[in-house]
């Protein structure tokens, strides 16, 4: 019997083993609770392991592991109820190393941690294979997509899973619509046998048909509210590839909060240039979640500003800027 709970073939649902086909990215899109968590760590454990029900000749040497913060990639896919450790037979179990954020297999297959937080940790490591968790919540999740598709150069296959409830944020909708990219989906409820008692019932009591339940429970991508003043689609119409190099006027925003603890409203941070066609156009958004400093006061101002000075124009040119503050 111990022997079949670790059978993950024996059991898994369909949307939780990897699909056919030549696929360089799995997108599993699901709702909470659906089993994203442990179809990872099982595809983990089985790729590090080299079991043949992946598809795959071989084990994985060279393993990624990307969430949104280090501590989830502890906490949720290495340490978690449904994470790597726990899937692993005691004999088969991989060394995990929290100050080297590394698992080491007896296989010799090795496993890195990486948080969204710091993209550049990406440059230098190179991988067979990537589990992504939780992307659509990723902090600079463009970035960090990026550096990891330039890890991924080892192997003959290389490939990555993507496990996430979704969000409408732009790198989503790229993943999906990316060539190679092979996408399942799963509600809440396809996980029920292994959910506590009573939780379906409680939770679709209160969000069934809500935008939200349907984004948590049904794993449905909500792209607009019908009462939204701006609709997405309206403004990925207005997109282009380049501002123009030469604008009349910078316009810099900022809109701090008015408090600077933890649970502060994110400082928003904004600039938009004037074309010579008379057209407006949104240069940046250095918008910070957590502004450091006094976001109310000069000092967090300026060290605001001192981020798009660094990384956008010129001191000429942010010389010619317009600040504007709420």
């Amino acid at each position: 019997m111990a022997f079949l709970l670790k059978d993950w073939p024996t059991f898994a649902h369909e949307h939780q083993l990897p699909p056919g086909g030549d696929w360089a990215v799995w997108l599993m899109m699901g709702g909470r609770g659906a089993g994203k968590t442990r179809a990872g760590a099982e595809w983990i454990r089985a790729r590090a392991l080299g079991h043949g029900w992946t598809g795959e000749a071989g084990p994985a040497g060279r393993i990624a592991l990307v969430g949104e913060t280090y501590q989830d990639v502890r906490e949720v896919m290495i340490e978690g109820v449904s994470g790597i450790l726990s899937v692993h037979p005691k004999a088969e179990r991989p060394q995990w190393n929290p100050s080297r954020r590394r698992l080491e297999w007896r296989t010799g297959a090795v496993a890195q941690a990486f948080s969204s937080e710091d993209p550049e940790a990406l440059r230098g490591p190179q991988f067979d294979i990537a589990w992504a968790d939780e992307l659509a919540k990723w902090r600079n999740g463009e970035e960090t997509f990026d550096m990891l598709q330039f890890g991924l150069r080892l192997g003959e296959r290389p490939r990555q899973l993507v496990t996430t409830t979704p969000r409408a944020v732009p790198l989503l909708k790229r993943l999906i619509d990316m060539p190679g990219t092979t996408l399942t989906r799963a509600a809440t409820r396809a996980n029920a046998l292994f959910l506590a008692p009573g939780f379906l019932e409680r939770v679709v009591a209160r969000y069934a048909g809500t935008r939200l339940g349907r984004q948590e429970l049904d794993g449905e991508l909500i792209e607009d509210r019908p009462d939204a003043l701006w609709q997405r689609s309206d403004l990925d119409a207005c997109r282009i590839a380049a501002a123009p190099d030469h604008l009349t006027r910078i316009v810099i925003a900022i809109d701090p909060p008015a408090t600077a603890t933890k649970r502060s409203d994110a400082c928003g941070l904004v600039v938009a240039g004037l074309g010579e066609d008379g057209i407006a156009y949104v240069l940046a958004d250095h918008s910070l979640a957590r502004a450091r400093g006094r976001p109310t006061g000069p000092g967090g101002r300026w060290r605001c500003g001192g981020t798009i000075r660094r990384t956008v124009w010129s001191p000429k040119s942010i010389r010619a800027a317009t600040w504007c503050a709420r």
